[in-house]
């Protein structure tokens, strides 16, 4: 249980990175880059403190940013193509 309540909470926090990095498109890539070690380092925090363990905290981190850049990846055309179609 513990594992899906990290999951959950990791792609909020992913959702969040978005809408913060959406915000800040004009910034140089120097700041998006740390912008997104901060949020890295937000879901690792989480999930280290609810699963208690460094190493699966990090794998975890790891898995669910792959699963939503892919899902993310995957979403993004579609809602263009829905988008231009308005």
């Amino acid at each position: 249980m513990s594992y899906y309540i990290v999951f959950v909470l990791h792609f909020m926090i992913w959702s969040f990175y978005t809408l913060a990095a959406w915000l800040s498109k004009g910034d140089s890539k120097t700041f998006q880059g740390l912008l997104f070690i901060v949020f890295f380092y937000i879901c690792m925090l989480a999930a280290e403190k609810i699963l208690c363990s460094q190493r699966r905290g990090f794998f975890v981190t790891l898995s669910t940013l792959f699963f939503y850049w892919t899902g993310k990846l995957a979403v993004d055309p579609l809602l263009h193509l829905l988008a231009a179609s308005f």
